[in-house]
Formats: C-alpha cells, structure tokens, sequence
C-alpha cells in the first residue's frame, strides 16, 4: 500500500496546480458567486467538479482510449459544448451593460431551478472542453504504476473530486463576501466582456478542433 502512496500524492499535486490556474471554469464560478449568490456559485463548482471527475475516471479505466474508436459520438459532444460555451460568451457580452440583478447574501437560499441551471453550465462547461481529458489522461499515465489495482485507480479519482468540489466551493465563498460584491459591481461590465471573450474563444477552438 505504501508503495502507492508517492504516486497518489503526486497526482493529488499536479491535478491541484491544475485546478487553481485560473481559467474559464475559475471566472465563470467567481462571477456568479460575486454576482448572484454563494448557493449558484457553489452550484456551478459542482458542476465543473462533476463532469471534470467523470473525464479523470475515464482517463483512469482506459475509457478515454475507447471513446477514440467512437470519434463522431465524442465529436458530437464537443459540438454541443463548444456551441453552448459561444452561447455564454455571447450572452455575457449582450448583458454586460444591464443593470445589476439584485445579489442575494450569502445565507439566502438559492432557487431549485437557478441551482439545477448553475449545476448543468457548470457541467457543460467541462464535458465539452477536451483539453480537460487530455490533462488526465497525461497525469494518470505519468504518474499511476500502469499496473496499479482498482482500489488505487478509485482512490485517484476520489481525490479528483475532492479536490475539485473543495476549490470551487472556497472560491464561491470567497467571491460570495460583500467586499468582493461591491468591487465585482463596479468592474462588471469590463468583468463580463472579459469573461465573454474568453468562453468565445475556448468554444470556437473546441468546435474548430472537432473531428467527425
């Protein structure tokens, strides 16, 4: 068991510098946390932690190299992720002038629907990004024994997951505090166009890169 102990700690390493690199993932779930509520930040996190643990276990199992034998099914979902992630852009673009909506405190519960939504973007947000897949399978490979057993391979990707859920969870909360609120409110507009053209962006290179 030991023996597995370096490995896992390194994997936990490398996914975590992974994980806090600002990117897509880490704007989208600031903004909704600093401009709406801590519970739909947290709820988009969960989706980004989610969909990115489904693509570590099937770079873990091997299920990555079969998706490449079905290139038109895995085509298909870049499509719709990529689509879905212009569509973001887009829309952040068109409403970065719009007045502010009014930001719920930290304490109030979110809706079951804006929650349900906040957990979908935050999914589609993964499950379409390629590069996500690509990052596990390299990490998994580099770092896991090719013969370690299913328990470790499990362990793995709980540390995923764990990891995942608890950094989007810390960013929410911090994002969700008032100071960060009132500062997020002046620079909203710039904040929005920002994030727009960074969801154009990456959904325009997953659709150029899709292969059917």
């Amino acid at each position: 068991m030991s023996s597995y102990l370096w490995p896992l700690a390194g994997l936990a390493l490398a996914n975590l510098l992974g994980i806090i690199s600002p990117g897509p993932a880490f704007l989208m779930v600031s903004r909704a946390a600093a401009g709406r509520s801590l519970g739909i930040g947290v709820a988009l996190g969960a989706g980004v932690a989610v969909a990115a643990t489904m693509w570590a276990a099937a770079a873990c199992f091997g299920i990555a190299l079969l998706m490449t034998q079905f290139v038109s099914v895995y085509g298909l979902i870049q499509i719709a992720g990529g689509a879905y992630l212009i569509w973001l852009g887009i829309s952040a673009w068109r409403h970065s002038r719009d007045p502010m909506p009014a930001v719920q405190s930290a304490a109030a519960p979110a809706s079951r629907d804006g929650i349900a939504r906040a957990v979908l973007t935050g999914a589609w947000l993964s499950l379409g990004n390629p590069k996500i897949i690509i990052f596990f399978s390299s990490i998994f490979v580099a770092l896991l024994p090719h013969d370690a057993p299913v328990w470790v391979r499990l362990v793995a990707v709980a540390i995923v997951g764990v990891q995942e859920v608890s950094w989007y969870t810390i960013v929410a909360f911090v994002f969700s505090r008032p100071k960060v609120q009132v500062a997020y409110a002046r620079a909203r507009t710039w904040i929005e166009r920002a994030l727009g053209t960074v969801l154009i962006g990456l959904g325009t290179r997953i659709l150029v890169a899709v292969r059917l």
